[in-house]
Order: structure tokens, then C-alpha cells, then sequence
């Protein structure tokens, strides 16, 4: 019976030598894994709240789980910021566009870190050599922009309150109810001013009329003016064509007129010439008698001899 009982002590001591070096296995593997593919991070937190975050809480990237939260302290280094350290696996494209922002489960009300690139295009994070976590840069989360907008709206609506207020001062108050009384007082007068007004449109309309009927007056003479000028201007038309016939039998009249004393001047021009070569040859023929009638002596018994020429003899 003793030789049973020893066996199941020497099977159950290897058995839990086994599970002890496969569980040192498994912790040692994990360990150097961890150490080998895990990448630090850090980032300083100074607009958002970090409630909800805790350690071993989930940093995500796209959805997909690529890290876990290492711890949070106040930064020394920045006044009124924490810092959170946090290790991502050695794939994770961590870029210098990259932001992270706090996202939190409204229901759970666990919060994790969400990392986002702005930029695709740009460089990569450098890590530094001296073992020191690089630095993630703070991005602006939906939530802290809602805040950011109900903030505005708060004190926008705070402003327009106090402005109301400012407005329904006492001298405000007093200065509205003078106004409406002025306002009371002056409705009241406008009943009369409405009559007015409705007799002062009621003659405007007969005005109209009359002018109306004006206006149909004068269209009237203008068209029977309109027949009498067309007339006239038939008539002018029938005139200016006879007044053109007529300058068109003068303008002939003139033509042959002209063509009678052109002639008329060549005729004269011809006999005058002729007069003239008359009156010139008489004129010589006076001339020549007059120098013979200056002589008496020499008309009677012809020249002496000393006015004789050479070959000249007295008759």
C-alpha cells in the first residue's frame, strides 16, 4: 500500500514542476516581449480632465487597442499640467502630427487615450537615445469642444442677462413708461388723423377722375389735330410737288434764256469788233486828213522838194 502512495507523491511533485517552469516560461517570455516591443510615451494633459483614467487603461488608435496607460503624475516640469506616461507597441505609427485626447464611456464612465493623426504625410516621432519617453502633443477632444461651446454660450447668456438688467433699470423703466404713454396718447389721435386721411384719398379720387376724363379729352383733340395734320400734310405734299414742277419749267426757261443772250453776246461781240476796226480805219483816214488840211500849201500844189524823198518827183 506504500508503494501506490509514493508514486502519486513523485507523479503530482513533477507535475507541479512542470506547471511551475511553464508558468516561469510564460512570465519570463512575456516579460522579454514586453520589453522588447513596447515603446514610451508620455503626454502633458492641461485643458481636459483625465477622470475615469486609470492605470492599464486602454490607449487606442483607430479603434484598434495599441497600448496601455504606465501611470499619471502632476508635471514639474509644466505648471498645471499631468503627465501621463504610457507604452505603445513597437508598430504603432506614432507621427509628430499625432494628438492624443481622453475619450470617456458615459456609462462605465472609464476613460481611455486616443491617439489621432492630423497628417499622414507626416515624419515620424523620433524617440529619444538616453531612454527618455517622447512626447505626444495634446489634442482637443469632442467633449472639451462641447465644453468649450456651453462655456461660450454660458457666458454669452450671462452677458445678455446682465445687459437686460442694464436695460430694466429704474431711469429705464421710468424713460419705457413715459414712451408708452406718449405712444398711448398719440394712438389716440389717430382715429382723427384716419378720417382726414380717408376724406383727403376721397378727393384725391375725384381729382384722378377729372383728370381722367381730361386725359380722355385731350386724347380726343389730339387725334382729330393728328387728322388735320395728316391732311395738311398731303396737301403740303401735293403743293411741294407743283412748286417742284414749276422750278423744274423755270430752271428750263432760265437754260434757254442763258443759250439766247450767250448768243445774243456773240452776235454783238462780232459786230462790235467790226465797229471798232470801222472806227479805227476812219480814224486814220481823219488823221490823215487832218494832217493834209494842216498844210494848206502843200494840199494844194503837193509837198516842196526838201519833204521829197529819194525817188520822189512833184506831180
Amino acid at each position: 500500500m506504500m508503494e501506490p502512495k509514493a508514486r502519486y507523491t513523485l507523479v503530482g511533485t513533477v507535475v507541479l514542476m512542470l506547471v511551475a517552469a511553464l508558468i516561469a516560461s510564460i512570465v519570463w517570455l512575456t516579460a522579454t516581449r514586453g520589453k522588447a516591443e513596447l515603446v514610451p510615451y508620455k503626454v502633458y494633459f492641461t485643458r481636459q480632465s483625465l477622470e475615469g483614467l486609470e492605470v492599464r487603461s486602454d490607449v487606442r488608435m483607430r479603434g484598434i487597442r495599441v497600448g496601455f496607460v504606465r501611470g499619471f503624475r502632476f508635471s514639474n516640469e509644466r505648471r498645471g499640467a499631468v503627465e501621463v506616461s504610457f507604452a505603445l507597441d513597437a508598430g504603432t505609427p506614432v507621427l509628430q502630427s499625432t494628438r492624443a485626447v481622453v475619450d470617456r464611456n458615459f456609462i462605465t464612465g472609464l476613460a481611455t487615450i486616443r491617439l489621432a493623426n492630423l497628417s499622414d504625410n507626416s515624419p515620424a516621432l523620433q524617440v529619444p537615445d538616453n531612454g527618455d519617453s517622447a512626447v505626444v502633443e495634446e489634442g482637443s477632444s469632442t467633449m472639451q469642444q462641447f465644453s468649450d461651446t456651453v462655456n461660450q454660450l454660458a457666458q454669452r447668456a450671462d452677458e445678455t442677462l446682465r445687459r437686460i438688467n442694464a436695460t430694466l433699470s429704474d431711469h429705464n423703466v421710468a424713460a419705457l413708461s413715459e414712451t408708452l404713454d406718449q405712444i398711448r396718447d398719440t394712438t389716440r389721435g389717430t382715429a382723427a388723423v384716419v378720417s382726414r386721411l380717408d376724406k383727403t384719398l376721397v378727393s384725391i379720387g375725384s381729382t384722378a377722375d377729372t383728370m381722367r376724363r381730361s386725359v380722355d379729352s385731350v386724347g380726343v383733340d389730339a387725334h382729330r389735330l393728328s387728322e388735320r395734320y395728316d391732311a395738311l400734310g398731303a396737301e403740303a405734299t401735293a403743293s411741294a410737288r407743283e412748286v417742284t414742277q414749276t422750278a423744274r419749267q423755270l430752271r428750263g426757261d432760265l437754260s434757254q434764256l442763258a443759250q439766247r443772250a450767250e448768243s445774243l453776246v456773240n452776235v454783238s461781240d462780232a459786230e462790235l469788233r467790226f465797229t471798232v476796226q470801222e472806227l479805227r480805219t476812219a480814224s486814220e483816214a481823219v488823221s490823215v486828213a487832218a494832217r493834209r488840211l494842216g498844210d494848206p500849201r502843200a494840199a494844194l500844189f503837193g509837198p516842196n522838194d526838201a519833204s521829197l524823198g529819194p525817188g520822189e518827183a512833184r506831180r
